[in-house]
């Protein structure tokens, strides 16, 4: 039974943990640049796994795609117009909203036994069109129109996003057999995301050390809208979705790269805008780990009787 409560484990000690010890967000400062390293080496380790003779667009993709888009770009402007004085709230709804599919989206919908292709897929689509469209639509909240910006943009995305991507194509062509490699590293990669979550909480912990003046009501708006963002995504991903995909397309919505649009708020808005992926990831983790044990849970009792069946048919 207890290891129903692993997983959800490895994601609330960690936060736990950099909560506790907010020293180690000197883990991602230069030249350690630990959060641009994991989330790089998740990128790579996800795209291993990608048949691209499988990836098969549905409808559903590309419907998950504008939600996506919309998410981010919707609250914004509705913010702007209704707060003008206070654009920190929408910068953060922005870069909560806009976030694609999580580098482990698909290992959760795989323990959840759900259609690693169709997440694969979607994975794929969110990350490629949703980065592309952030050298638009970046500039646009920043008020930062300048090409120099937009290079410097262009730059990030190819870092963490596209050079891992091309590395992992490039890679399976020369030894085919390292497609396999992700899932032989899949404690690793859990691990990793681990690790991330630990220096994330501890940014966020130092952050509120460093700026004591920081309103709590901006704070308590950003970890407002970031919630209502995260239920918003499950809940379109799954009523908006066919009945045979819901459960993908909850968590493909649902789910977000929250380390991605975190890095880009810390170097692109600043580090009160970032606590909005920051929350995000309390409550999407929140709701992953609750699915992680309510199905671990079930499949242990599911084993316990048919156990306890056999044990019986046995005597």
């Amino acid at each position: 039974m207890w290891k129903t409560f692993t997983r959800p484990a490895m994601i609330f000690i960690p936060f736990l943990l950099g909560i506790l010890f907010p020293q180690a967000h000197v883990l991602n400062d230069p030249p350690i640049n630990a959060v641009r390293w994991a989330l790089a080496v998740m990128v790579f380790l996800s795209c291993l796994q990608i048949r691209f003779s499988e990836l098969k667009p549905r409808r559903e993709h590309w419907q998950l795609l504008g939600m996506n888009l919309l998410m981010g770009v919707v609250p914004y402007f509705v913010l702007k117009i209704l707060l003008p004085e206070n654009p920190v709230l929408a910068n953060a709804a922005f870069f909560v909203g806009i976030t694609p599919t999580a580098t482990a989206a698909p290992v959760v919908i795989a323990f959840l036994n759900g259609r690693i292709g169709f997440a694969l897929t979607g994975f794929t689509i969110t990350n490629v069109f949703v980065s592309l469209s952030l050298l638009l639509l970046l500039p646009m909240v920043t008020g930062n129109f300048t090409v120099s910006f937009i290079g410097q943009v262009a730059e990030t995305l190819l870092q963490v996003i596209a050079f891992p991507f091309l590395a992992a194509v490039i890679l399976r062509r020369i030894w085919p057999g390292i497609r396999e490699l992700p899932k032989k590293l899949k404690t690793f990669s859990f691990l990793l995301w681990s690790f991330t979550l630990f220096i994330l909480a501890a940014i966020a912990r130092e952050y509120f050390i460093e700026n004591p003046h920081v309103s709590r009501w901006n704070i308590a708006g950003i970890a407002l809208i970031s919630a209502l963002i995260c239920v918003c995504n499950f809940w379109f991903g799954k009523y908006l979705a066919p009945k045979r995909y819901q459960r993908e397309c909850s968590q493909l919505l649902g789910q977000k790269n929250t380390t991605f649009t975190m890095y880009l708020a810390l170097h692109y808005a600043s580090a009160l805008v970032a606590m909005g992926p920051i929350f995000y990831i309390v409550c999407h983790n929140t709701w992953n780990a609750w699915q992680m044990y309510q199905y671990d849970r079930r499949k242990f009792l599911r084993q316990k009787r048919n156990g306890g069946s056999a044990e019986t048919k046995k005597n």
